[in-house]
């Protein structure tokens, strides 16, 4: 019943769980003062951002090794593990139908041949994030060999720290079928007598295609990917999506590879229970953010969707807040218990995301926030625990009318 990440808990050092930061919004500081951080305040790990890694380490085994062992003593020197490996770039990146957008998060060659192409050409104006073929295959190809990296070198930080660690991420959402959720117009299923395919089939069935080889090398080096459900992926945050590519992929016989990283904020702001999700997905659930979210109750301008402007906007419907703050709408104590209750053990990963505070302050304010309901579970039953003093109180009792009843049994007895 339910993950463990370690084959026996591990505590935390002021918690039940332990908890990491995820490195990946703190890209800006540097990483020793990002670690230093973390030591001083007594956090217990840290989710890797893969794409701020020299992956290029880990095209073999030998390199991957060396690489691991030497994360692993970083974060030792600070009394710190490591919690997992962030791939939610390149997952967009390799699921996406190639664009500047994704171009962003590869870098390399595939930009090299994006700046070349762009010395005698300009992207069409009713696409402007438009890319050649050629640098949409380097995108893929870049995104794909920088996934099997971080599944090898997952492998030597598992056996260096002596547990599973999972490689949570994105998967993107091919054949754009991200920008179908809403049926209007409506998909077409033929048309003049031609047969049209169904884009959300045809989404699913491409990520397999593209995933198949990282996925059988998550299955060579013993590890897992987890997707993150979320707008703009597969998966959209919320059960029935989650189903369908849970359902795919395991019919494409990937089942015993992939899972889910359980980020409430991204269904609690759909109105989706995160609650039915944990119990629904209990034994694929490998990893956890602790990320917040405000959801305005009342009208707003901007509505659920935003009305197209940035994360954080004031007039949004819904903004990512400090975990555990007044403002977040999840209930994190209501999260842990189910989890607990569904026999997950393993590191809770805090996720900053608020840009209206300080981030160092947002990651020290949701630590002692998480730690404040992070409480160890009963394993007995209250009522049960209540007949047991029950029956202690009745044998005591039992016991002194016996002793008593001798006591005047031994003053009756006729002197000699």
């Amino acid at each position: 019943m339910g993950f463990s990440q370690t084959k026996t808990h591990r505590q935390g050092q002021q918690s039940w769980h332990q908890i990491g930061l995820v490195r990946g919004q703190f890209g800006d500081i540097q990483e020793d003062e990002f670690l230093n951080f973390l030591s001083t305040e007594e956090f217990d790990g840290w989710e890797e951002a893969s794409w701020e890694l020299p992956l290029d380490q880990c095209s073999d085994d030998t390199g991957a090794k060396k690489f691991a062992e030497s994360r692993i003593a970083k974060a030792s020197k600070r009394n710190l593990e490591i919690f997992s490996i962030a791939t939610h770039l390149q997952g967009q990146a390799l699921g996406d139908e190639p664009s500047a957008k994704t171009l962003q998060f590869v870098g390399g060659e595939a930009v090299e041949a994006y700046a070349k192409w762009r010395q005698s050409n300009d992207p069409p104006r009713h696409d402007p994030y438009f890319v050649p073929d050629e640098v949409g295959k380097l995108i893929h190809t870049q995104a794909l060999n920088a996934l099997i990296g971080c599944a090898r070198l997952s492998k030597y930080l598992a056996e260096g720290l002596d547990r599973h660690i999972p490689l949570p991420g994105f998967c993107g959402s091919p054949a754009n079928c991200w920008s179908h959720w809403f049926l209007f117009p409506p998909l077409p299923t033929e048309i003049a007598g031609h047969q049209l395919a169904d884009v959300r089939r045809v989404s699913l069935e491409l990520i397999v295609e593209r995933f198949a080889p990282f996925l059988d090398a998550c299955r060579e080096y013993g590890t897992t990917f987890d997707l993150e459900c979320h707008p703009s992926e597969r998966a959209m945050g919320d059960l029935e999506s989650a189903h369908d590519w849970l359902r795919h992929l395991s019919d494409a016989g990937y089942g015993d590879v992939i899972g889910f990283n359980l980020d409430c904020s991204h269904l609690e702001w759909q109105h989706v229970s995160a609650v039915e999700f944990i119990r629904e997905f209990k034994d694929y659930i490998h990893c956890v953010h602790i990320k917040g979210v405000q959801v305005i109750p009342e009208h707003c301008r901007g509505g659920w969707l935003g009305g197209h402007q940035d994360f954080g906007a004031a007039t949004n419907g819904w903004n990512f807040v400090t975990a555990g703050s007044s403002r977040d709408a999840i209930n994190t104590e209501e999260i842990l218990v189910e989890l607990n209750r569904v026999g997950f053990d393993g590191a809770l990963s805090i996720e900053w995301e608020d840009n209206d505070v300080d981030k160092l302050a947002g990651a020290r304010a949701a630590l002692h926030n998480l730690r404040s309901v992070d409480l160890q579970p009963s394993y007995a039953k209250h009522d049960k625990t209540l007949r047991a003093a029950e029956t202690t109180s009745t044998a005591k009792q039992t016991a002194n009318e016996k002793a008593k009843l001798r006591q005047e049994r031994r003053l009756r007895r006729p002197a000699r």
